[in-house]
């Protein structure tokens, strides 16, 4: 077992390990527009899962959860696709990963190529959990952008979705 000293030594030194990297992802620029965004959208991803994490569950999957849940309802794997602006290949194989969790269960849908998707009550219980920690980093970022940035990003973020070429 290691002492005290040492285990703070070592949450520290990985805390250094963390900023370092962080400040060097942000501090660098790129001239691709779309590198720069994924870029910050992978910095803030890492930092949902991290609060997330006690609760087991990434953000993706937290939101997926949640968007079945919205409804109340069993929903279709294409339905949950089409509300959150996905393809489904990409969710029926997040789904899987909630049904392998015991969080979701899938059903055979109207014809036998569909799958209805429902939350267990594991899911439900994950989600409750998931959710205070959900708050607390949607007011980490709130907080760093303040509101007015922050309402901005969201309207720029729409005009980029609606560009085509």
């Amino acid at each position: 077992m290691r002492s005290r000293y040492a285990r703070t030594l070592l949450i520290f030194s990985l805390d250094i390990c963390q900023m370092r990297v962080y400040t060097y992802i942000m501090k660098r620029t790129f001239p691709c527009h779309c590198t720069t965004l994924r870029y910050a959208a992978q910095t803030l991803t890492e930092v949902y899962d991290r609060v997330l994490a006690p609760s087991g569950l990434k953000v993706t999957q937290y939101v997926l959860l949640e968007s079945i849940l919205e409804d109340e309802a069993e929903q279709s794997i294409t339905d949950l696709a089409q509300k959150l602006g996905s393809d489904r290949s990409t969710i029926g194989r997040n789904v899987h990963i909630l049904v392998r969790d015991g969080l979701v269960s899938l059903s055979r849908g109207s014809d036998r190529r569909e799958h209805t998707v429902y939350v267990t009550k594991k899911g439900r219980e994950t989600v409750s959990l998931a959710n205070p920690l959900w708050q607390k980093a949607q007011t980490a970022v709130a907080d760093t952008l303040g509101s007015d940035q922050l309402t901005m990003l969201k309207a720029l973020l729409s005009q980029l979705e609606e560009m085509s070429i």
